[in-house]
């Protein structure tokens, strides 16, 4: 055995101790198939610009909808390297997240053909959806009827077990009653009850995930999602999130990841504060990346309230990722912007005042069960229609500005504001920001500030495609200007760009200490420069002939 095979023994050894381990090993390499070679490139670098969107995001009469989101892929592909197609399983619920069948394309978004087609000209992220199935998978049925392998897949409780420490996103009950051949029994249901958890304690359950894992890989995906990782691991009497065994599995599945393909990266998805989130990197052993979820309210709060004191003190205080690995940020996604991330960073006050800003936009909230009751956990509300174009502009240029790899849910880059028709018959708040368009209605609005405001976005992502201060892995510095101003540099000597962003709302000058160049305008800044409520500018010393620009890509 290669060192990297008996370090994945070793792991199999920890987590599944019962099982014959030389067995499972076996069946693992056989479930994820034959080795790919390594291209030897870097996994990331200022190139990197990540476009989030449902595979029936844009629709076109006649054409699957995965085709036509390849279209408007290679309408933007100046703009945005990877995409991220959500779930294009079929599924019952959720979005596409209660995943009848991991190893299929739903049919009427496409086939697998049209995700290959995806990344023969973009590197493509999916979700490995790890906790939980619909309960219209194949499982669910053969538990009801105690055949295998479901009988043994599927995770039970007791409503005898004081399951008063486990920490959830949702209200549901934790544990729905379920009729089967052997008598009533109590199904977790972290998420719901149409999102069965399934136990990570039996083999199958990793084999079929395994395969699935194949499936992507073979279809030239090269970054997998481990959605809601967070929570896969149970142990009664905890608060059943981020166990060791779950940080375990994680390592397990990044070398047997490393085994089938050494290019590809793995991310988690854990919407908890900063400190939490970085366990799944801190080691090096785990995530490639993380989501910064963190950053979204942050960023969110600084551009309702004005004011950039908290961002500011956060991103100077703030523990860094460890060499090898970096964050994913994003100001807008298919979920709602998370709370739990600020709960130590904002006060009440600052809390309150997002949740009247979205009120007041239409949105909503949702809360979270503790043992203190239930807690804000996360907006529901369309970022156009909280902050407006003009803001969401600005926010997204700052975070893209940042440290790390810069993540755009394509409604928000399209301002698609509230959808409320989809709410109300849905049913689900969430699906106020999952609004859907057709071909048509997007090249209509082309010349409406939504579309310009579109436009200058994808303008701005192809001039920091070209420069390397934004290598995810430059360096970053905050500067200490007063509020609103906020101001980042990023790189260092003759590279290096000075961020500096007005967040506030009234026009404000700022001085550079030295004759500069704003690469957004081209234009000179000599002694200052004033600048308008949300303006931004990247400066920098650098001959502007020497930096390459977006027609030259």
């Amino acid at each position: 055995m290669t060192s990297l095979e008996e370090r994945i023994s070793q792991r199999l050894q920890r987590l599944y101790g019962n099982s014959d381990v030389e067995w499972l090993f076996r069946q693992c390499t056989s479930a994820l198939g034959d080795p790919s070679p390594s291209a030897s490139a870097a996994r990331w670098s200022e190139d990197d610009v990540v476009l989030v969107a449902y595979p029936d995001q844009i629709t076109d009469q006649g054409q699957s909808p995965l085709a036509t989101l390849n279209r408007v892929l290679s309408e933007m592909s100046h703009a945005f390297s990877t995409v991220h197609v959500l779930p294009f399983f079929p599924s019952s619920s959720d979005e596409g997240f209660a995943v009848i069948n991991h190893c299929e394309v739903a049919e009427e978004f496409g086939d697998w053909s049209h995700i290959e087609a995806i990344a023969t000209n973009h590197r493509v992220m999916s979700d490995l959806v790890l906790n939980h199935v619909s309960a219209s998978h194949r499982w669910f049925e053969e538990f009801q009827n105690g055949i295998e392998p479901g009988r043994r897949c599927l995770l039970t409780g007791s409503p005898e077990s004081d399951l008063s420490a486990v920490v959830r996103p949702r209200t549901t009950d934790l544990l729905v009653p379920c009729d089967t051949t052997d008598g009533a029994k109590y199904l977790w249901c972290t998420f719901g009850p149409d999102q069965i958890d399934v136990d990570w304690e039996e083999p199958e359950v990793l084999l079929e995930m395994l395969r699935a894992l194949d499936r992507l890989l073979a279809v030239g995906v090269r970054w997998i999602r481990l959605d809601a990782v967070a929570y896969v691991q149970k142990r009664l009497g905890s608060t059943c999130v981020h166990l060791e065994q779950t940080h375990e599995l994680v390592r397990l599945l990044r070398d047997l990841l490393e085994w089938r393909c050494p290019d590809a990266a793995l991310i988690t998805e854990t919407n908890v504060p900063h400190i939490e989130n970085l366990s799944y990197l801190r080691d090096g052993q785990q995530a490639h990346l993380a989501y910064n979820f963190t950053l979204a309210p942050l960023l969110t709060q600084a551009l309702i309230s004005g004011s950039s004191e908290s961002i500011a003190e956060w991103l100077q205080e703030s523990e860094r990722p460890p060499e090898g690995t970096t964050l994913l940020n994003f100001l807008a996604s298919h979920d709602g912007i998370g709370l739990r991330p600020v709960e130590d960073l904002l006060d009440s006050d600052e809390i309150d005042q997002l949740l009247i800003a979205t009120e007041q936009a239409n949105g909503t909230w949702a809360g979270y069960a503790t043992a203190n009751g239930v807690r804000p956990y996360e907006l529901n509300v369309a970022p156009a229609s909280l902050l407006g174009i003009d803001r969401l502009l600005t926010g997204h240029t700052v975070m893209a500005s940042l440290k790390g790899v810069p993540v755009f849910y394509l409604p928000a880059v399209e301002g698609e504001p509230n959808d409320l028709e989809r709410v109300l018959s849905s049913g689900q708040a969430r699906a106020i920001n999952r609004s859907r368009s057709t071909f048509g209605e997007r090249s209509r609005m082309t010349t409406s500030s939504r579309g310009i405001a579109r436009d200058e976005l994808a303008r701005r992502m192809a001039i920091r495609r070209g420069l390397s201060a934004f290598h995810p892995d430059s360096r970053q510095f905050v500067l200490g200007l007063p509020s609103p101003l906020l101001g980042i540099v990023r790189g260092e000597g003759p590279d290096a760009i000075t961020v500096v962003a007005n967040l506030g709302f009234s026009k404000i000058s700022y001085r550079p200490s030295e004759p500069s160049l704003d690469l957004l305008t081209e234009q000179r800044v000599d002694h200052e420069v004033s600048l308008d409520p949300g303006a931004v500018v990247w400066l920098s010393t650098t001959d502007l002939k020497s930096v390459r620009q977006p027609g030259n890509l």
